[in-house]
């Protein structure tokens, strides 16, 4: 079944009267002589004509959508209250039955809503809540079971910075229309147990409207849930397809995606209009642009990579220094603004790389055919072509429309390969050095300048043909992959500082210094390993902790807890620097095929330039787009980090399973963190997170007993401890695969 794709919900607008007639009916409503009008009333007040009055029912009902008015007696329309009176959000249960509302930009707070307030709906609506200001702490600290934490903030609200507690008045916006659970029957009664653990346990159904043939008690379904009128009713709903026995290959896959309500396929008119293009660069399309076809540029991509973004060439300058040419997919020739892929493209946001399937954000005539800088065929590109001197500072920049014919298709691992063993018989063995060479002094000059090296490995499930794991492959972030970084930076770093200095409008990636809240907590994560450090706002303070931990087994637990200390990057119609990368300018630019954003600033640069049409999106524009694809990025994120993590406790599970409990697989692990209820532990050879119960501890006759004042856990008999920065040997005890959990028992 075919999902519809989620799009920025607009109305449709002219050359700009829709915006003129917003603003006019919002200044209207909010004066004091406004007196509750319905639409025919609205339309003689303001002198809408006859043409305009579809265009003003789309207002109104956009503006009653974003919870901005509401319909009381007689369909006529008021201002919702602002301020702290009323707020509009995204619902977001909690597992223990409370809720929070994440804020529409504006407001700075979330809102939380007690268990009995979250009125009819569900997890991930856009709901209205009514806000009541507090002092003090709010419930909801009482749920959180660290008592650092929630001691910290029980003293931050009694100093008067308050709380913010609500009740949901009004769903303005279901978003489970397709939702994974398990069909059931008992007697006549039918219903499904959706499987996300934050929806209601029970959608009723219809047993005279199930599909033929009718789903079998256990199979796993889609369903529709439709109506909720009252809390003490179950929520109504249709089973929309049928997915089989819940064994079925592929299922747990389809749970992430129903659930981030990613698109399945293209609709018909987009792909169709993907058709329309030939399977070649025609003579047509060289118009304007500088031929690179017999010069050496090649491609550094993954295994199993198809949509080749970039290629490179890397040649030494006569007196010193370098020229870098950086050659990106001229995507934005294909794709054109208003065109139904570029509406597709940018309801998508990004590309979506689960484990087994990768969701495009273009067609695959596009991304991995026409767009593509596949190996020995013509393909359009804009090139950033960059002088440096022998430092490794720019010198100049040029931007200019190419097209290319690609000598070579590096995978990482061949790349590297040759960048260790060098082969004099290989002609891109040189070419290779040449580009280490700069490479390695712009990742020098990086780091001088502040930027955090927080390079790691990443661990990554291989699947079978049924999409079953069948190992856990760890993919270390070696030379090959710093080379190419390093000149993805460069590129989109002189691309921003172009369109910057133009004062253009464009989109800009933005990264955020980080929360002092946040850094407290990752010192003390740090402390936690016996590290000495020093005032961790200072970035050189914690360039020196990453430093200190290269190379120890806690260095992976080091730079992940740095992570989740950091605000996460965004887009922004501001070029506000990055924090991370110690930028004042950056943006996205070498990946059009995968991000909208890069497709907007090539359009962008294109009419700075003269090798495109003027015509961008104004500012006005672009900060709604900016939010609108940091949205889908996170979204896309979490989708592809919740497969990574299902498949790869499948395969610990089944690994478990066939080594069975005379001789079970172990893996060396790391101690984190110790709390009442057990150590939690990370794998060090695939960075798996789990619990260690205090139950499955290692035998000790006197048993253990938790100092909570140093945070381990102490037996009598033999004399042991276990506490943060340990070692240990562990064994799978079990798997929670609803709750992405695993729990370890430690073995010897």
């Amino acid at each position: 079944m075919a999902t519809a794709t989620p799009t920025p919900k607009k109305r449709p607008r002219g050359s700009g009267g829709g915006d003129r007639l917003e603003r006019r009916l919002l200044k209207f409503l909010r004066s004091p002589e406004y007196q509750p009008m319905n639409k025919s009333e609205l339309a003689r007040a303001l002198g809408v004509s006859p043409k305009q009055r579809q265009s003003l029912r789309h207002i109104l009902s956009e503006l009653e959508s974003s919870g901005k008015l509401r319909q009381i007696k007689k369909g006529r329309y008021v201002p919702r209250k602002g301020g702290g009176g009323e707020a509009v959000g995204i619902l977001r249960f909690q597992p223990a039955g409370h809720a929070f509302v994440d804020p529409e930009r504006g407001r700075e707070k979330g809102v939380f809503v007690p268990r009995e307030a979250t009125g009819t709906g569900l997890h991930g609506d856009k709901v209205i809540v009514r806000v009541q200001k507090r002092g003090g702490a709010p419930h909801w600290t009482k749920h959180i079971k660290n008592d650092q934490v929630r001691g910290r903030l029980e003293q931050k609200f009694s100093r008067g910075d308050g709380s913010a507690e609500g009740r949901v008045i009004k769903v303005l916006e279901r978003r489970n229309d397709a939702v994974i659970g398990t069909f059931r029957r008992r007697g006549k009664f039918a219903y499904a147990q959706p499987d996300d653990p934050l929806l209601p346990p029970t959608v009723e159904l219809d047993p005279g409207a199930l599909p033929s043939p009718a789903p079998e008690p256990g199979d796993k379904v889609v369903v529709a849930i439709e109506h909720w009128e009252s809390r003490r009713n179950h929520p109504r709903g249709k089973v929309t397809e049928v997915l089989g026995p819940p064994d079925t290959p592929g299922i747990d896959i389809l749970q992430v995606i129903y659930a981030r309500r990613l698109p399945r396929e293209f609709p018909a008119a987009v792909l169709a209009e993907a058709a329309k293009f030939p399977d070649h660069v025609t003579e047509e399309d060289l118009a304007g642009r500088e031929d690179w076809r017999r010069r050496p540029v090649f491609t550094i991509d993954p295994d199993d990579a198809r949509d080749f973004d970039d290629a490179i060439l890397v040649e030494r300058r006569k007196g010193g220094g370098w020229e870098l040419a950086v050659h990106i997919a001229d995507v934005s020739h294909y794709v054109k603004p208003g065109s139904k892929l570029d509406r597709e493209a940018r309801g998508r946001g990004n590309s979506t790389y689960l484990a087994d399937r990768v969701i495009p954000m273009l067609p695959e005539a596009l991304s991995n055919g026409l767009c593509s800088l596949v190996p020995g065929e013509d393909r359009l590109t804009h090139a950033a072509v960059m002088r440096f001197d022998k430092g490794a500072v720019l010198q100049s920049v040029k931007f200019h429309k190419a097209v290319i014919r690609s000598a070579r298709r590096f995978t990482y691992k061949e790349a590297y390969a040759l960048m260790r063993n060098p082969d004099a018989s290989d002609s891109f063995s040189g070419r290779l050095e040449v580009a280490w060479e700069l490479a390695s002094k712009l990742r020098e000059r990086r780091f001088a300048e502040g930027g955090l090296d927080l390079d790691m490995p990443e661990v990554r499930a291989v699947l079978n043909k049924k999409g079953r794991p069948v190992a856990l492959e760890r993919i270390e972030y070696d030379e090959s992959h710093q080379l190419i970084e390093e000149f993805m930076l460069a590129a989109n770093e002189a691309v921003a500082k172009h369109t910057k200095d133009k004062l253009k409008p464009s989109i800009y990636r933005a990264h955020e210094e980080p929360d002092a809240d946040k850094l407290f907590d990752y010192r003390q994560l740090a402390l936690g390993y016996g590290y000495s450090i020093g005032d961790l706002s200072r970035r050189e303070e914690i360039q020196k902790l990453l430093a200190a931990a290269r190379g120890r087994p806690e260095e992976h637990a080091i730079k992940v807890g740095l992570l989740k200390s950091l605000k996460r990057a965004s887009y922004d119609h501001h070029p506000e620097g990055h924090y991370g990368l110690a930028k004042v300018n950056y943006t996205h630019f070498t990946s059009p095929i995968r991000r909208y954003a890069d497709l907007v600033v090539h359009r962008v640069l294109g009419a700075i330039t003269g090798s495109a049409p003027a015509k961008t999106p104004p500012l006005s524009q672009l900060e709604e787009l900016a939010e609108h694809l940091s949205d889908t990025e996170r979204n896309s994120a979490d989708a592809e980090f919740e497969t990574q993590k299902l498949k790869q406790l499948e395969f610990l599970w089944a690994e478990a399973r066939r080594a069975g409990k005379k001789k079970p697989a172990t893996h060396p692990a790391l101690v984190h963190e110790v709390r009442r209820k057990g150590l939690f532990v990370e794998l060090t050879d695939y960075f798996i997170k789990g619990l260690v119960a205090e139950g499955d501890l290692p035998e000790c006759r006197g048993g253990y007993w938790f100092d909570g004042t140093l945070s381990r856990f102490v037996g009598s008999r033999p004399k042991r401890v276990f506490q943060a920065g340990d070692t240990v040997e562990v064994a799978v005890a079990k798997v929670d695969f609803e709750r992405r959990m695993v729990d370890f028992k430690i073995v010897g």
